[in-house]
């Protein structure tokens, strides 16, 4: 059963409560894994490390290049995780126009990304999850493709803390990766790749709607929702999202009845 952490808790039941609540997770799922969003789609099998070495969490949820230290050689306190290949998230395929100042920082987003959370679940952000900005150099010490701008460590099954870590850049783009990685990381990962794939892109569906209506960071008309860029869009992850959506399912139902799994892409395969 999902954990939550005390900060999740409410008086009333949530919308992020009731989710966790009704969540089975397999007994065979990996106890790590690292998902990659990307600016464009590249060939992993080159760049892609075989094994990462990840220290157990910083306090703060957010944090920058002056304290990354994620990932370091040490001799305690490791957790070892085997990195997995996704299909890749690309956030300018829903963003047109001014993107936003340049954040270098995650204390740059970090109060952009509790609003949105907020006005998602009714409840504060999450401290099992951390969240990192870092520049370039930085970045690709744990993303080693030049084309990765976000990945995430999912550590829910092991009840430890979940990293995301994003390379810096503009604020619509930091914003909608960010997203994307959440809705790797909210809940243990899927047994199918491509159901776990489906499932952050359904998140991310949501997360750029919030963003959109409550006109978050201002960016309410640099999102596209209703004829997103058709490049990078063809994959079978969110060609499954977008026919549930024209069968008239609500994103939130495709998003739930993912982690449920009510729907599952494995029976096409």
């Amino acid at each position: 059963m999902y954990q939550m952490s005390q900060s999740y808790v409410s008086a009333s039941i949530s919308r992020l409560e009731s989710m966790a609540s009704s969540y089975s997770p397999s007994p065979h799922q990996d106890p790590g894994i690292i998902r990659y969003a990307a600016a464009s789609f590249p060939s992993f099998q080159d760049y892609m490390p075989k094994t990462l070495f990840t220290s157990l969490p910083l306090n703060s949820p957010y944090v920058s290049e002056s304290q990354p230290r994620p990932y370091q050689h040490a001799t305690a306190n490791y957790h070892f995780f085997q990195p997995h290949q996704e299909y890749q998230f690309i956030p300018d395929n829903f963003l047109q126009g001014d993107l936003g100042g340049f954040v270098g920082k995650a204390e740059e987003v970090h109060g952009f990304v509790e609003e949105a959370f907020q006005n998602l679940f009714a409840v504060p952000f999450p401290s099992t999850i951390k969240i990192c900005v870092l520049s370039e150099v930085e970045f690709r010490k744990v993303a080693l493709s030049p084309e990765t701008i976000g990945l995430s460590i999912n550590r829910q099954k092991d009840g430890l803390l979940s990293e995301i870590f994003v390379l810096n850049d503009s604020l619509a783009r930091v914003l909608l990766t960010i997203g994307h990685e959440l809705g790797h990381v909210l809940t243990e990962t899927l047994d199918h790749v491509h159901d776990e794939e489906a499932k952050a892109y359904a998140f991310s569906l949501v997360w750029m709607k919030t963003i959109k209506e409550h006109n978050i960071a201002n960016l309410q008309n640099t999102i596209i929702l209703e004829n997103p860029a058709e490049n990078g869009l063809h994959n079978v992850a969110f060609a499954f999202v977008t026919k549930l959506l024209k069968e008239g399912k609500d994103i939130w139902e495709i998003y739930n009845g993912l982690i449920k799994r009510l729907f599952s892409l494995s029976l096409s395969f």
